[in-house]
Order: C-alpha cells, then sequence, then structure tokens
C-alpha cells in the first residue's frame, strides 16, 4: 500500500528535532561536568586549609600536565612528566607560601629539573630533537605550572577568596553564554583556522554575559572598586578569555588534536576546561594588587 502525502513524515521537522536533540545531549552532559568540577572549585576557593588548596589544585595541575604530556611530549616520557608534576608543585608550594618570590623560584626548579633531564637523554637524541622536547617542557611549565599558580597569589590578597571566586564565575558564565549564543544566532566565524566552531555572536554574547555578570557581583567585592570598574574588568576577562580558549585551540590544531583527553565525559579534558582561567588569574591577580597598592 501507498503513503498518503498527508501520513509522510515531515523530513525537515525531522532534521529540526534531531538537531534538537543533539544540542539538549550536548547541554546536558555540559552541565554534569560543571556539576562533577563544582565541588573541588568551591573547596579550593573557600577553603582556608593550605593542604586543601594545595591538594586540589595541586591534583589538577598534575592531571593537566598529564594531558599536557601525553599529547606534546610523549607517553613513552614518563620520567619527564614526574619531573614536570615536580616542579609544578615546587611551583604551587612557593606560590602558596612565599608569594611571587616563591612563586619565580619554583618555577626556576622546575627549569632546573628539566635541564638535568636534558643532560641524561642527550646522546640518546639528535640536537634538534632534544631542543624540541625541552622547548615543549618548558612552555608547559610556562602555560600550565606558571599561570594556575596565580590561584594561590589571589588567595592572598585582600578579599582573596572573593576575587578568585570571581574570576571562576565571570569565566564560567562567559563561555555559557557563548556557548548558547553561538549555537542559536551561529553567523560570521571568529578564526575558523583556529576554532572551527567559535562565532563572532558567539564570543559578543560572552561578553554581554561576563559584564552582566560583573555588574551584578559589584556588592560581593571589596568597597574600594566601583561598579564601573568591575563591569570593565569583567568585560577584559571575557576578552583575555577567549585569547587564552584560542591559544589552547592552536596548540590542538598544530598537534591534530580535537580534545587533550576523554577525561570528562566527552567534553575533553581538564586542560580544556581551565583554557581560559589559565589566563584570566594574573591578571585579575595585577589588576587587584595594582588597585590596592600603597
Amino acid at each position: 500500500m501507498g503513503v498518503r502525502d498527508d501520513e509522510r513524515p515531515d523530513q525537515s521537522e525531522g532534521a529540526i528535532v534531531t538537531v534538537s536533540e543533539r544540542l539538549s545531549k550536548g547541554e546536558l552532559s555540559r552541565w554534569l561536568v560543571a556539576l562533577v568540577l563544582i565541588p573541588p572549585v568551591l573547596l579550593a576557593v573557600f577553603m582556608d586549609s593550605n593542604l586543601v588548596v594545595l591538594g586540589v589544585v595541586g591534583l589538577m595541575g598534575a592531571l593537566c600536565w598529564w594531558e599536557f604530556a601525553v599529547n606534546l611530549l610523549g607517553r613513552e616520557r614518563v620520567g619527564l612528566l614526574f619531573l614536570a608534576i615536580l616542579g609544578w608543585l615546587a611551583t604551587a608550594m612557593g606560590a602558596l607560601y612565599f608569594g611571587p618570590l616563591g612563586q619565580a623560584l619554583g618555577l626556576t626548579l622546575a627549569f632546573g629539573l628539566g635541564g638535568f633531564y636534558l643532560m641524561a637523554i642527550l646522546p640518546e637524541k639528535e640536537d634538534r630533537a632534544v631542543v624540541n622536547l625541552i622547548s615543549r617542557y618548558a612552555l608547559g611549565h610556562l602555560y600550565l605550572s606558571f599561570l594556575l599558580s596565580f590561584v594561590f597569589l589571589i588567595k592572598q590578597e585582600y578579599y582573596g577568596n572573593r576575587w578568585l571566586f570571581f574570576v571562576i564565575l565571570v569565566t564560567a558564565l562567559t563561555d555559557t553564554g557563548s556557548f548558547y549564543v553561538g549555537t542559536r544566532l551561529k553567523g560570521p566565524k571568529l578564526f575558523p583556522k583556529v576554532s572551527p566552531n567559535k562565532t563572532i555572536s558567539g564570543l559578543l554574547g560572552g561578553c554581554v554575559t561576563a559584564v552582566i555578570t560583573g555588574a551584578l557581583s559589584f556588592s560581593y567585592l571589596p568597597p574600594e572598586f566601583s561598579r564601573f570598574s568591575i563591569m570593565v574588568l569583567s568585560l577584559a576577562l571575557a576578552l583575555w578569555g577567549s585569547i587564552g580558549d584560542l591559544f589552547e585551540s592552536a596548540l590542538k590544531r598544530a598537534m591534530g588534536l580535537k580534545d587533550t583527553s576523554s577525561l570528562l565525559l566527552g567534553h575533553g579534558g581538564l586542560w580544556d576546561r581551565l583554557d581560559s582561567i589559565l589566563f584570566n588569574l594574573p591578571l585579575v591577580y595585577f589588576y587587584v594588587s595594582f588597585q590596592m597598592a600603597p
């Protein structure tokens, strides 16, 4: 028997339903990942115990280093990964207990550990291969160890816990606003060669979300800062965080990677989730330090 025209499925509606279903699944897993990350993040933000903060942030940094090492150093370089994590912990502990000077000393130690590894493997590889490997190791410390250690420096500032919560909140909501606006409005791509899915509308949506978040967060932060200054800072975080996102995307693009790992339920790795916050942490630290300087 034939099928009457009024009984035929509407292919256009079916396509819309399919896209909608996929989007709903993507949104659901996105929020599930957020729920998994929120408890440790809140512990790191509001706990005053140095050991707890060091344990939470130290573990997050170690996981990021594992993802970095697997993709950029090589799975077989277990010894170099071990030295990299030691260097990260030295940088983190230096920043936590001794401030910027300790951070610098820890980072110097991290580079020194890489130097020892370089001397140990020098006969094994050609010069260019060794330089390439150690250059990636150094990049990892500047990008991961150095930037992530600003968590500890921010916590030592006036209203430090609140500033740390603020930068995480603005960065997370900017990413969420960018995702939803970009998904709905689409439009011209931002940098298609680096990140094919990012759009100008998404960037603008993220900026608007950041400014609104800053305006609403004003009363939560020190009274020395005006609402306007917090809104401007929030806008700067949206833009600078987007550069951090694109920087990581460019690294992955150069390595032929889509995600740094599959650690977070199909939403990539932890490093993928921290790409924007890594750039924003020092921005907030230097802004607050400059504003509160005598």
